[in-house]
C-alpha cells in the first residue's frame, strides 16, 4: 500500500453479482482453487482517488520584513487555512444534491473529498502585489466515490496523462480563512455555503486546474479482535442522534433495544421505558478463540422530558459527555444520527441548543485511549471526512489503534439495520457456537444493502495495518490431516481438499501477506454448492506432502 490511510470502500450491493458466500451448512467438502480459475464474486463500486495541484497563497505585506523563520511558519499557517478550503469547495462540487437546494444543479456526483496531512511543504515564489507576495505549492486531496466518478466528470487529457479538471473555488480573505471556530466557520455562510460559482461575482472565485487518478486500493482484513477482547471484555456504546424526522433516535434504540433481547443478550432493565444512560450494559458471552469473552452494549439517546432531553442545554451537554466518556473508554463506539460534510455527530437538537454536538474538529484532540485499538462507526450522511479526523487525534498516532466506518454519501435515518448489522458481525457465531468474525467486507456489504433507494458507500479506514489472517486461527495446525473443519481447531481454520484430494487444515485469510512465507492464500469452493465461501492459507505448491 502508498498510504496506510486507504480506505477499504464497498458499494451497494442490490444490483452487483455475489460476494463470496457463507459456508453451506455442515460443509466439509471444501477444495482449494487453483490460482487463475476463481470467478469473481466481489465487485466492489466504491473507490478512493486521488486530486492534486497547485494553491496559491499571499503572505501579507506586513511580513515583508520577518525572518525567514516567521514568513515560513505564517506560509505553513497558510497552506493549512487553503486545504481546508479546497476542501469544502470540492466538497460542494462533488456531493450529491438534493431537490431544493440551493445549489442544486451544481455538479453533484455521489463523491466526497478530504484534505490529507502532510510531513513538509515546498512553496515557489509566484509574484508580488499590493496585498503581499504570493507563493504557490502542490497539494493532494483522497475523494471517495463511485469507481466511474472519473468519467462521470468533465475531464480531459492532461500533458502527463492524467485526467484534469478545472474546479471553481472561492477566495475568502485570509482572515475570513482563519475563522474555524465551531459552528461559526467561514464556510457556513454565504456566498461560500451554499456554494454555487455561476451565482457569485468574479471577484470572489478563481478557476483552480486540478489532476484526478484512482488510489491504490487496500486489501481487505479482519478489525483486531484479538486486541479489542485482550482484557476479556468487548465492550460497545451505541449512541443515537437527534432526528427529526420522526424521532428516529428513540424508535431506533427501542428497535435495537428489542432486537439484542432477541438476540440472546441479558437485558439491564424489563423495558425499554426504563432503560437510561446509567442503567448499565446489555450481556451475552461469547466463547473467542478458546475462552469466554463478556460482551457488553450500552444504549444512549436524547430522552426528551428527561436529563438528557435533546432540546436543552443541559441534555445536549450530558449526551456530549457520554460520548465522550464512551471514546476516551470503549472498544467500540457507534454513532447512528444525523451529519454531513465538515460537521460530526449531532446528539442533540441543533434547532433549540448549541450544546449536544462532538464537531469533526473536536475529534482530532478528544480524549481517547493510546497504545490501544478502538472501532468508531460513523453511521449517517457523508462522513467520509470523519475518518481522517480521528486518525489525526495525537492518541493515535499515524492513524494507528483505530479503525472509522464512513459513509460517503447519504445514508438512509428511518432504518436502524446498520447498527444490527455491525453489532452482528461483531458478536457472530458459528454452529458450533464459537466466536467467528467474518472479513471487513463482508460486513460492507451488509451495510450498503440496506435500503435499495441509497448509494451510502460505506467504507473503513485504517485498514491496512489490520490482522489479515482470522483472529482465531490455529496456525500450528496447518497442513494437519483432517476429516471436517472441526478437527482443525475452532473457527477461522478449515479442512480443505489440497492436491490430489488430500484433505488437510489450513486457517482462514484474505491476503498472501497473512499468511507466511511459503504460503498462498488461496479461495475455498464448496464441490456440492460450487461457491466459493472462504480462503485459507495453502502451500504455495497446493501440497503438504513437503
Amino acid at each position: 500500500m502508498t498510504r496506510r490511510a486507504l480506505t477499504l470502500l464497498a458499494c451497494l450491493a442490490t444490483l452487483a453479482g455475489c460476494a463470496v458466500s457463507p459456508a453451506p451448512a455442515d460443509v466439509d467438502d471444501g477444495v482449494v482453487v487453483p490460482n487463475g480459475k476463481e470467478d469473481d464474486f466481489l465487485s466492489l463500486s466504491a473507490a478512493e482517488f486521488v486530486v492534486s495541484g497547485r494553491a496559491t497563497v499571499t503572505l501579507e505585506a506586513e511580513y515583508a520584513e520577518a525572518d525567514e523563520e516567521t514568513r515560513t511558519e505564517r506560509l505553513r499557517e497558510l497552506a493549512g487555512y487553503q486545504q481546508v478550503a479546497i476542501s469544502w469547495f470540492l466538497n460542494q462540487y462533488l456531493v450529491d444534491k438534493h431537490d431544493g437546494d440551493a445549489n442544486e444543479e451544481y455538479g453533484g456526483f455521489g463523491a466526497m473529498a478530504r484534505a490529507n496531512t502532510y510531513d513538509s511543504l515546498a512553496f515557489e515564489l509566484e509574484g508580488e502585489s499590493e496585498a503581499g507576495v504570493t507563493y504557490s505549492f502542490y497539494f493532494e486531496q483522497l475523494v471517495a466515490g463511485r469507481r466511474d466518478l472519473i468519467s462521470q466528470l468533465n475531464t480531459e487529457r492532461g500533458e502527463d496523462g492524467e485526467r484534469v479538471f478545472t474546479l471553481e473555488i472561492g477566495t475568502p480573505s485570509n482572515e475570513d480563512l482563519a475563522r474555524l471556530e465551531t459552528n461559526h466557520e467561514w464556510y457556513r455562510s454565504a456566498p461560500w455555503s451554499p456554494w454555487n460559482p455561476s451565482a457569485v461575482d468574479p471577484s470572489q472565485k478563481a478557476e483552480l486546474p486540478l489532476a484526478i487518478r484512482p488510489e491504490v486500493e487496500s486489501e481487505d482484513a479482519w478489525f483486531d479482535f484479538a486486541e479489542m477482547m485482550r482484557d476479556g471484555v468487548l465492550d460497545i456504546d451505541v449512541h443515537f442522534g437527534w432526528d427529526y424526522h420522526d424521532a428516529y433516535h428513540v424508535r431506533h434504540a427501542e428497535a435495537l433495544f428489542g432486537w439484542l433481547a432477541r438476540e440472546g443478550f441479558e437485558k439491564p432493565v424489563e423495558t425499554f421505558a426504563e432503560l437510561d444512560r446509567d442503567s448499565g450494559p446489555f450481556t451475552r458471552t461469547v466463547l473467542a478463540g478458546g475462552r469466554e469473552v463478556r460482551v457488553e452494549i450500552r444504549l444512549f439517546y436524547g430522552h426528551e422530558g428527561g436529563d438528557t432531553d435533546p432540546d436543552t442545554d443541559a441534555g445536549g451537554r450530558l449526551l456530549e459527555d457520554d460520548m465522550r466518556a464512551s471514546l476516551a473508554s470503549r472498544d467500540v463506539i457507534m454513532y447512528s444520527g444525523h451529519s454531513g460534510p465538515f460537521y460530526g455527530f449531532a446528539l442533540g437538537n441543533w434547532r433549540t441548543t448549541s450544546e449536544g454536538d462532538l464537531d469533526d474538529s473536536e475529534m482530532r484532540t478528544v480524549e481517547m485511549p493510546s497504545e490501544r485499538y478502538q472501532l468508531i462507526v460513523a453511521e449517517g450522511c457523508d462522513t467520509y471526512q470523519i475518518g481522517e479526523a480521528f486518525r489525526n487525534n495525537p492518541a493515535k498516532p499515524g492513524g494507528r489503534f483505530v479503525d472509522i466506518v464512513t459513509t460517503t454519501a447519504p445514508s438512509n435515518a428511518s432504518t436502524s439495520a446498520a447498527v444490527q448489522d455491525v453489532v452482528a458481525q461483531l458478536t457472530r457465531e458459528n454452529q458450533a457456537g464459537e466466536h467467528d468474525p467474518q472479513p471487513i467486507r463482508a460486513l460492507l456489504r451488509d451495510l450498503d444493502s440496506n435500503s435499495r433507494w441509497f448509494h451510502t458507500m460505506y467504507g473503513v479506514h485504517g485498514i491496512d495495518d489490520n490482522p489479515q489472517l482470522h483472529p482465531w486461527a490455529a496456525v500450528e495446525n496447518a497442513c494437519l490431516a483432517c476429516e471436517s473443519d472441526a478437527d482443525c481447531g475452532g473457527a477461522g481454520n478449515r479442512c480443505v481438499g489440497m492436491d490430489a484430494g488430500v484433505r488437510s487444515c489450513a486457517p482462514s485469510c484474505t491476503t498472501d501477506a497473512g499468511c507466511g512465507e511459503g504460503y498462498l492464500c488461496r479461495d475455498v469452493a464448496s464441490r456440492s454448492t460450487r461457491s466459493i465461501y472462504d480462503s485459507v492459507c495453502v502451500p504455495s505448491g497446493l501440497s503438504c506432502g513437503g
